[in-house]
């Protein structure tokens, strides 16, 4: 076996380990702090030994990943395995990686953070910031509990003298420094961050929703004798009011629209490939369009001002993106084979249906009529009332009118 080899399944069984430690540790944690467990079953987790942290999540196609380095994860004692997916898991439940994305202070946002997650902790993992060390440091009575938030805001206001302290005591709030490197067996929060171009409000809502998704489930699945022993603030943080959405779902759909090739269509701004020294001659340009179908919902809780506003919705989007469009009317099952829609055509609709939802009754059509999953945006207009859905396929959007 050659040296590639060699370091290849050697690479590989130490995943593999890993892998296995960071399963036991979650089983560990499902008997002991159940929602945490819960919330790390629903975080997929990958094995990157290149990677500076032991543990880090990070974004990936607007889904939230844990990337672990191996060797790294495995020198640390059981318990200290535990403590740190665990308080991974805290970042998680208090949507740290979304609310602080954009954050121009990195620095700041990881020790007001981890100083936040922390103090629900028995020990805090090796190089995560304290309260206690925050509180010696500033020598201040700072109090315990407070959102991150709060602490962030007290690190932005400390002076020079307090700044050079934290220093001193290695809470470093702008950067790390020229040849030092983060202390190994900490989270890392790289992954946070969100660049420029990546930080639309369309990406920001995806984020929201499958965040969202992750927490609801882990909460639904910790039972109530767990719940009960869970600290207030954790509680609030889920199951508190939150302030309505400004979902903007056409936004959404707009980054999904326009990926399909649909033929080609000439164009002077493009030089002729086959004879590109003939200006005289157009090029071809790659017409884009989606597979866009729109399934309106017609029961009887739907009233004729809600679904006249979503052909206006449906109007206007085909207006401005010009993509060719299916509208189908549903309620507890599917009324007609749907009708095309193109801009500039006017949308005809009548009534049908008027009794009760089932959103099934839309994944079978698309199953029977065998319409792609990777080839095709799938968005159902609806007030929501409705028999729970059990099946998925292409990309999809639900809204309520």
């Amino acid at each position: 076996m050659g040296l590639f080899e060699r370091l290849f399944h050697h690479q590989k069984r130490q995943d593999t380990d890993a892998a296995d430690q960071a399963t036991r540790a979650v089983v560990q944690l499902l008997q002991s702090h159940r929602l945490l467990g819960e919330v790390l079953l629903q975080v997929p987790r990958f094995y990157n030994p290149a990677q500076t942290a032991t543990a880090e999540l990070t974004w990936q196609s607007d889904q939230l990943i844990l990337k672990i380095n191996p060797e790294q994860f495995q020198h640390l004692r059981t318990d200290d395995q535990q403590t740190l997916l665990a308080h991974e898991a805290l970042h998680v439940l208090w949507q740290h990686p979304l609310r602080y994305a954009q954050h121009p202070h990195p620095d700041m946002v990881k020790v007001a953070t981890d100083v936040a997650v922390n103090q629900y902790l028995a020990a805090a993992p090796v190089g995560t910031a304290t309260l206690a060390q925050l509180r010696r440091l500033l020598r201040k009575r700072i109090p315990a509990r407070l959102d991150s938030q709060e602490y962030l805001t007290l690190l932005e206001n400390a002076t020079v003298e307090e700044r050079e302290r934290l220093k001193k005591g290695g809470l470093r709030l702008n950067g790390q420094g020229h040849g030092q490197q983060p202390t190994p067996g900490t989270d890392g929060h790289q992954g946070w961050r969100t660049v420029a171009d990546q930080a639309s409000q369309g990406n920001q809502q995806i984020r929201l929703a499958n965040l969202r998704r992750i927490l609801c489930h882990a909460w639904q699945q910790t039972p109530k004798r767990d719940r009960g022993v869970l600290p207030g603030e954790l509680v609030q943080q889920l199951t508190g009011p939150r302030q309505p959405a400004n979902f903007d779902w056409q936004m959404v759909l707009h980054r999904q629209v326009g990926k399909i090739t649909r033929g080609k269509e000439e164009s002077r701004a493009r030089f002729n490939r086959r004879q590109p020294l003939r200006m005289d001659l157009p090029g071809q340009i790659s017409h884009l369009t989606a597979d866009l179908r729109i399934f309106v919902d017609n029961s009887g809780s739907m009233t004729d001002a809600e679904i006249r506003r979503a052909l206006i919705e449906i109007r206007n989007l085909v207006a401005r993106e010009r993509p060719v469009v299916t509208i189908y009317s549903f309620d507890a099952k599917m009324y007609g084979p749907g009708q095309r829609s193109r801009s500039g055509r006017q949308i005809e609709w009548q009534r049908q249906g008027g009794g009760g939802t089932s959103f099934q009754a839309i994944f079978d059509y698309l199953r029977d009529h065998h319409v792609s999953r990777t080839g095709a945006v799938i968005v159902i207009i609806t007030d929501g009332w409705g028999k729970k859905i059990f099946a998925r396929t292409a990309t999809g959007i639900l809204t309520g009118s």
